[in-house]
């Protein structure tokens, strides 16, 4: 009895050091595959349906402005907002324009310098996990944390 016992928080132990591991060193990982800092990012707003909904987790591949091509989901650096990800819609004049998918206007043009990257898209379909970005929300802040104390 006590042997199974033992046998059993063992296996316990391995998967959650298993589970910890992925969960620390997956995202690592992914940055240097990406090409980015940021390879995964979770949507919180609603300017992406139906394409993408608020909570989805997505994966982004790490380009520059100069690479992406219209109609990919692009990341870019918004100075009031952080980071936006949105459709790009045209080139112009050396500029980008982007719009979300369930937005009535587009947005003002970016600089080509200001893609972080794109979404990565698998044919038509832009990759993304639902309701995982609440995972990635909840957890992000304290392993980050864990980063800088070491």
């Amino acid at each position: 009895m006590v042997k199974r016992l033992t046998i059993g928080l063992i296996k316990f132990a391995i998967y959650v050091a298993f589970v910890a591991s992925a969960i620390y060193f997956t995202p690592k990982i992914l940055a240097k595959a990406m090409h980015t800092e940021y390879p995964l990012a979770t949507i919180t707003s609603g300017s992406m349906w139906p394409a993408l909904k608020v909570n989805d987790l997505i994966l982004m591949k790490g380009v520059s402005g100069s690479e992406v091509e219209i109609g990919q989901i692009i990341v870019y650096q918004n100075a009031s907002q952080g980071f936006t990800i949105h459709r790009l819609v045209r080139k112009e004049n050396g500029m980008l324009v982007t719009k979300g998918d369930a937005n009535e206007a587009e947005d003002s043009p970016i600089s080509e310098k200001d893609v972080i990257g794109r979404i990565v898209s698998i044919g038509t379909w832009q990759f993304h996990l639902p309701y995982l970005g609440i995972i990635a929300r909840k957890l992000g802040p304290k392993i980050q944390e864990l980063e800088r104390s070491y």
